[in-house]
């Protein structure tokens, strides 16, 4: 059981994994394929097991089984995942895990900032904060078939050390439809929009002044200077950004800044960087707004995504 502990902690994460049947020899196998923001995972257990996971800071996470049933429990919502019946999780939250018998699950993990954004490419406008989906998704509609056959499609790359994931060419475009997937199949509140016709595109000057954010978003912008970069007014450039990006040019950026500190405070060692040193270098120069909009958009203190 130790064993089986370490192993998948050094591939995921922290968590603890108790046997539920008493004297019989207990198989454990896990196997993850990695690519960009996407994990997918593949476990099999012989015998009912426990697994309680404290965390899932940093992503959004979804599980299902191919074979068995586990009971599931995370932010006050209980689910039974199943071959038609999936869970899926908060960036926030524990997960306490249960299965009476044999089971083998698929887990798909995305980091937080890479769903939010593909979705904001997809509704063509800024998203504010982490998605809000529903706790369960229904396996069984053709749409939700096919992405759960996508994931395992993916599963089935992972012990072929020459196949198809071993190039980005095939595993990029793989990647996006399984991000883009889960966006169109599972609950969210912008799901509906999703499924309509595509508006009309953004105007050039609102495309310049987004070039200009990502192409350098610690450079001290104004909104004068972002006007500027647009080559229009800034009362104009402020119209635009709210038909078409359904914010305003400063909250944009903003977004901005707050995902490359998000993505700082990850990875960044907390014994030589803190929190007030990534809240500067990305624009942020009071400390306790920072904090705000972090918590705001990621459900935690950054301190917290720092420590972790």
């Amino acid at each position: 059981m130790d064993e089986a502990r370490s192993m998948i902690e050094r591939a995921l994460l922290p968590l603890e994994i108790a046997v539920l049947s008493a004297g019989q020899p207990y198989h454990c196998r896990y196997e993850q394929l990695g690519f960009g923001p996407l994990r997918v995972n593949r476990a099999f257990h012989n015998l009912g097991v426990r697994v309680e996971v404290p965390d899932l800071s940093g992503g959004y996470t979804v599980g299902f089984a191919e074979e068995g049933r586990m009971r599931t429990r995370h932010r006050g919502h209980e689910i039974e995942i199943s071959p038609a019946t999936a869970a899926v999780y908060q960036p926030v939250g524990d997960i306490h895990a249960v299965s009476s018998d044999a089971s083998l699950t698929y887990t798909v993990a995305v980091q937080q900032q890479d769903l939010e954004t593909t979705l904001s490419a997809l509704l063509g406008r800024a998203v504010e904060g982490p998605i809000r989906f529903g706790a369960s998704l229904d396996l069984t509609g053709p749409a939700e078939r096919g992405w759960a056959r996508l994931v395992r499609t993916l599963a089935s790359e992972i012990t072929n050390p020459d196949g198809l994931a071993t190039h980005p060419l095939v595993m990029q475009p793989m990647t996006d439809a399984v991000l883009r997937g889960l966006l169109l199949t599972a609950d969210h509140p912008d799901r509906e929009a999703l499924h309509q016709p595509a508006g009309p595109s953004r105007s050039a000057p609102v495309r310049r002044a987004i070039d200009a954010i990502h192409t350098d978003p610690a450079q001290p912008f104004t909104l004068s200077v972002l006007a500027r970069s647009a080559g229009v007014s800034v009362r104009t450039l402020q119209q635009g950004f709210s038909e078409q990006v359904g914010t305003t040019p400063m909250g944009y950026l903003r977004q901005v800044r707050l995902a490359c500190a998000h993505d700082e405070l990850r990875t960044a060692d907390p014994s030589r960087t803190g929190v007030a040193a990534v809240a500067h270098r990305w624009g942020f120069a009071h400390l306790g707004r920072f904090a705000a909009y972090y918590r705001a958009a990621y459900g935690v203190a950054p301190s917290d995504t720092l420590n972790r």
